[in-house]
């Protein structure tokens, strides 16, 4: 048995030399029309140098590809017999490689490899059914030439492990497309769904639909009956931070993705409105009473006065928003704002509700220059803003009135959008509580929900459990250190207890949380220095993990919610709500330590909430 083991993977060895060997051969060919220069273009005739440019890009793309393709040039082959009875070997991959029977993962019929042995089906972009037999399986796990994992499926048999390799390198070495050899056959028919419509992925962190939802994105680019629609330039990613923008950035070019738009709300708002000068604030004011009392103030105004008539002059649009709902604090705390030339989501919100009832759609401004008659003139190239396709990350942290923006950018020829977050979690105001809210009929086969995937030890669960939230602690779960509580009454007894506590982190990930933004910059300040470690508010650590967390600041007004005579019953107990879901945001970052510093225990606070 261990010789035929041997002779299989002897066999798939060579045929990945041989693999790559022709991938070398096309990368050399591809690489004399992605080198042609913009000059060389220049010079040819105009009706030639469109074709030219896109040719040239064309080349650029695929030798992103072939680079790939030669690191792992496939994972998974079907052993086939077709309609006629010929035999016939496809092979896998993130991208396709026609001249060697190298399918691209987004093709019909690669989803042929969720299927069991036998007779099966799968349908071409036109509708026709092609009926096949499949005889045997192999998956694969292929790293720069190298196999990883090896296994084979046969009839009447059980699936055998061939080979497989130590792991010994950490999981952040693993690229994102490497997950594509490991989707299940549940998660393939979501990315393939009918591309019209919208379409939600929901659970909480650690369920995989982040990553779900960039394959969504990836498929709809490349499959060849939804490539046409969906170019990466029509297509935007609104995510809630700069450190995710980054991170989306890095993993959308190795699914073949380029030119994709990532950015946040109040980086588009901004843009789209044109204000410049302007930066943004989560949260205008002095304390957390006076930054609740504003929001609530602004809130009501945004749900219940008509829209004011849009004026360049936003402080106007603005000023007519909130003049009847600011009480005479708030109106001062305004004309301060103001000054600051600083915006909130609200106030983005109102101007671009106020924007596009004026002018029904937004335009985005290009200035350049170009000669007319031998003359450099400034010109203006306007630009209608339409998406084919809008991905909005952690979509319970948005307002209804937020989504209904988006949507009005939406090609009215795709209408195609996917929300991904986790309902569960609303931890700012007046945003998304129920799938109502979103303000789209969403199709029962068309709400994804993903279950939570436990990587927190068993100890940081139990405690969460203590602190009165529901948990599921799964069979098998690590134990892991006890979660430590201690009390410092100053801000550097708690740096000196993190410093004494992150040796043997170096490769791991460790996170600083904070309530109150307010000693942010002295935490960052004193750890800046040290790259693995991320200092952030726990608004800021939603959707994000590490190896060990330290939530510090712990006191007596953490989470405790004012009364004022402005706040309705109801907007209180929401707040309240709130705070104990951000809580459980920051708790279940740790992975696996967990430390809670402060002048007071958890348990007593919470319990203020």
């Amino acid at each position: 048995m261990e010789k035929y083991k041997e002779k299989l993977l002897n066999s798939l060895k060579l045929h990945i030399d041989f693999i790559r060997g022709r991938v070398q051969e096309s990368f050399k060919k591809v690489e004399i029309l992605a080198s042609k220069s913009t000059r060389e273009i220049a010079r040819m005739r105009p009706e030639d140098q469109l074709v030219q440019m896109q040719l040239k890009a064309n080349a650029e793309n695929r030798i992103i590809e072939l680079n790939n393709l030669e690191s792992s040039p496939y994972f998974f082959k079907c052993y086939i017999a077709d309609e006629d009875g010929v035999d016939k070997e496809y092979y896998f991959a993130k991208h396709q490689f026609s001249e060697e029977s190298i399918y691209s993962w987004v093709a019909p019929v690669a989803s042929i490899r969720f299927e069991n042995l036998g007779p099966v089906s799968y349908r071409l972009p036109d509708g026709t059914k092609k009926n096949i037999i499949i005889r045997r399986k192999e998956q694969y796990m292929i790293v720069d030439g190298k196999v990883i994992f090896f296994a084979l499926e046969v009839k009447d048999k059980p699936r055998e492990l061939i080979y497989q390799e130590h792991f010994t390198r950490l999981k952040s070495e693993f690229a994102l497309p490497e997950i594509i050899a490991q989707m299940e056959k549940a998660q393939d028919q979501v990315i393939r769904a009918h591309h019209q419509g919208p379409l939600v992925i929901s659970g909480p962190a650690g369920s995989g639909k982040t990553t779900l939802a960039l394959h969504r994105v990836a498929y709809l680019t490349q499959a060849p009956d939804t490539a046409g629609l969906y170019k990466a330039r029509s297509i935007i990613v609104f995510v809630q931070d700069n450190g995710t923008k980054e991170y989306f950035a890095t993993l959308l070019p190795g699914l073949g993705i380029k030119d994709v738009n990532i950015t946040t709300f109040c980086e588009w708002a901004m843009f789209t409105l044109n204000l410049f000068g302007y930066s943004y604030i989560e949260r205008y004011g002095e304390s957390e009473e006076e930054r609740d009392i504003y929001e609530y103030q602004k809130l009501r105004a945004l749900r219940e006065k008509p829209i004011v008539k849009w004026n360049s002059n936003i402080d106007k649009v603005l000023y007519g928003t909130y003049e009847d709902y600011f009480s005479k604090e708030n109106i001062k705390l305004f004309d301060k704002q103001k000054k600051e030339k600083r915006l909130d989501r609200f106030d983005l919100s109102i101007l671009l509700k106020s924007h596009f009832e004026k002018f029904k759609k937004f335009e985005t401004r290009r200035e350049y220059q170009t000669f007319v008659k031998d003359n450099l003139v400034k010109k203006i190239e306007k630009n209608k803003v339409e998406y084919s396709l809008m991905i909005i990350d952690e979509f319970q942290n948005y307002l209804p009135e937020q989504l209904q923006i988006f949507r009005g950018c939406l090609n009215k020829d795709t209408t195609s959008s996917v929300y991904v977050g986790d309902i569960a979690q609303q931890v700012k105001l007046g945003t998304i509580r129920s799938l109502e809210d979103i303000g789209e009929t969403i199709n029962s086969d068309r709400n994804i929900v993903l279950n939570k995937v436990y990587r927190n030890t068993k100890n940081i669960l139990l405690f969460i459990e203590s602190l009165g939230y529901k948990t599921i602690i799964p069979e098998g779960a690590k134990i892991g250190p006890v979660v430590v509580e201690k009390e410092f009454q100053t801000i550097e007894g708690e740096i000196e207890h993190i410093k004494n506590n992150i040796n043997g982190y170096e490769k791991g990930t460790i996170g600083i949380i904070l309530k109150n933004d307010a000693h942010l910059s002295q935490f960052k300040n004193e750890f800046n220095d040290i790259k693995n470690i991320h200092v952030l508010t726990m608004l800021e650590s939603q959707g994000v993990e590490f190896d060990i967390v330290f939530i510090v600041g712990i006191d007596e007004f953490s989470f405790k919610i004012a009364h004022h005579i402005d706040i309705l019953p109801e907007h209180i107990e929401e707040r309240r709500r709130m705070q104990k879901d951000l809580l459980y945001v920051a708790l279940t970052r740790a992975i696996t330590e967990l430390h809670i510093l402060g002048k007071e225990k958890l348990l007593n606070v919470i319990n203020t909430i």
